[in-house]
């Protein structure tokens, strides 16, 4: 789905632009196991892509998220 060069540890603004990349480039909402799956594609670690950093990226206004019953969790998505 990326493009975005493999990094072993980035650094927190790293890892931001790892996951407003993909949601970009999604084009819609993905889930959490989603999101996980396509961050690891691109970096071995990535401390913005667990739910916790998600939600902190949430809560900045730097990605949208919500619960979903739907898909029993969390899905995240990007307003430009």
């Amino acid at each position: 789905m990326t493009e975005l060069t493999n990094s072993r540890t980035p650094k927190s603004n790293d890892s931001d632009f790892i996951i407003t990349s993909i949601l970009k480039e999604a084009g819609g909402p993905l889930t959490t196991r989603e999101l996980q799956s396509e961050v690891r594609k691109v970096s071995s670690f990535c401390p913005s892509s667990s739910v916790v950093g998600l939600n902190l990226l949430r809560i900045a206004g730097v990605i949208k998220g919500k619960r979903s019953e739907e898909n029993k969790g969390w899905i995240w998505w990007i307003e430009d």
